[in-house]
């Protein structure tokens, strides 16, 4: 695969690599007087890499001896603190033709990278991988180590993997892109920072994300299919334990991808608060905004039924998803657990819409489907088929109202109202 490997950095004016205006600003603020960067020694690196092996999984030192032996410049450090194991620092792979190659096609393994891919010494990189930066308490310093990266590879591009939800927002920060705007073949973890002026990303069709009330029993089976295809098959729920008698007497939420079915999430209603529950999406589209679009209609369809508190066991991974809601923790209550899965209990006061049902609503409106009381219903209105004509005609003569007398029967057991009807056939 041919990749541009971009243009040096022009120290004198604009860098070569898309930083931010942000990043830019820092880092020019925060070199003012601050240690040079530089080359360690095999003592330092020894000495910093045994400080990070107590804190952190590392790649195993055979691997690292076997890349530095490809390699031995691929560590820089900024002389700050009491000693090499104080130091921030930056691990770096410089890859070359086929190491990129190799990355963008999803077979690249940070913890065991093949030599090869390894570019030598005073060879011009094709790319650069950020295998590691350490910089405890000292961003900023970590932010410097990133940038002489731009040197480093002469404004090569550079690859990176988030490791976290806060290395994810430093890196975004930084300029960051996702690698799949531009190798479309790219794992989905991947990111990379590229030239400033790059062929033009490829631009991924946006996937169509629908989310709408179960109405039908074929909404209901794909909803069940979805569970069936995260709950039973990804946390190994029992049937009893995931069917559990709650579905006939709740609101469900089909979410679709491009038509799918992909999402759903249940919501059931007790006195004074709605219970949010059963959110699951299927593995291959959790990729998408769809787990986010599922958990903002669960939120507004309450708003619109009148409910002021949520409330919902959240697995501890999904905790920062609630929490974007405004949802919180309930102090106090401790982690539980069922189905051999641990949940926190969360809760979340919210305002109902300005259109919410209430007691006292239009009765045309509260006997609308669920979820579209917004828009005209099948009760609303006059009926427009001919059949119906003169229905209200036919409800007076054949319908008997609590009270009327009852008709005397025949003497073959029919009543005389019975007897005057007349049947063709």
């Amino acid at each position: 695969m041919k990749v541009d490997s971009g243009h040096a950095a022009d120290r004198s004016g604009e860098s070569a690599l898309a930083f931010t205006p942000e990043f830019d600003r820092l880092v020019a603020r925060s070199g003012e007087n601050a240690p040079s960067i530089c080359a360690p020694s095999d003592a330092q690196i020894d000495a910093a890499l045994t400080v990070v092996r107590r804190e952190m999984a590392i790649a195993p030192q055979a691997v690292i001896d076997a890349v530095r032996a490809r390699n031995p410049s691929i560590f820089r450090m900024i002389r700050r603190g009491d000693g090499p194991a104080a130091w921030p620092f930056i691990a770096f792979l410089p890859l070359n033709r086929e190491g990129v190659a190799a990355f963008v096609g999803g077979d690249f393994d940070g913890a065991a990278p093949n030599p090869d891919w390894i570019a030598g010494p005073g060879e011009r990189p094709e790319a650069i991988y950020i295998w590691l930066v350490y910089a405890p308490g000292r961003m900023i310093d970590g932010l410097r180590l990133v940038h002489a990266l731009e040197a480093i590879g002469h404004g090569c591009p550079v690859f990176s993997r988030p490791i976290s939800a806060v290395s994810a927002r430093i890196q975004t920060m930084i300029g960051f892109l996702p690698a799949r705007d531009f190798y479309r073949e790219a794992p989905d973890w991947a990111i990379v920072l590229h030239a400033r002026a790059p062929v033009r990303p490829a631009k991924p069709r946006r996937p169509v994300i629908g989310v709408s009330v179960a109405r039908t029993i074929e909404d209901m089976m794909k909803v069940f299919v979805v569970r069936s295809a995260t709950y039973m098959a990804e946390q190994f729920a029992c049937y009893e334990e995931e069917f559990d008698g709650n579905d006939f007497c709740a609101t469900h939420l089909l979410g679709t991808v491009d038509g799918d079915a992909a999402g759903c999430a249940r919501i059931r209603y007790f006195g004074d608060f709605a219970k949010l529950e059963r959110m699951a999406v299927r593995r291959e589209y959790r990729n998408t905004r769809l787990m986010f679009e599922l958990a903002r209609m669960c939120v507004q369809h309450c708003r619109e039924k009148g409910f002021r508190k949520l409330y919902a066991h959240a697995r501890e991974d999904l905790v920062p998803l609630w929490r974007r809601f405004g949802a919180k923790l309930i102090e106090g209550r401790p982690p539980f657990s069922f189905s051999d899965v641990e949940y926190r209990e969360m809760f979340m006061d919210v305002e109902p819409t300005a259109d919410a049902i209430r007691f006292g609503a239009d009765p045309l409106v509260m006997i609308r489907p669920e979820g579209a009381w917004d828009r005209p219903g099948p009760l609303d209105g006059v009926p427009r088929r001919p059949v119906l004509s003169g229905r209200r005609a036919r409800i007076h003569a054949h319908t008997r109202l609590l009270g009327d007398p009852v008709p005397a029967r025949t003497a073959k057991g029919r009543t005389a109202e019975d007897a005057s009807v007349r049947h063709d056939g």
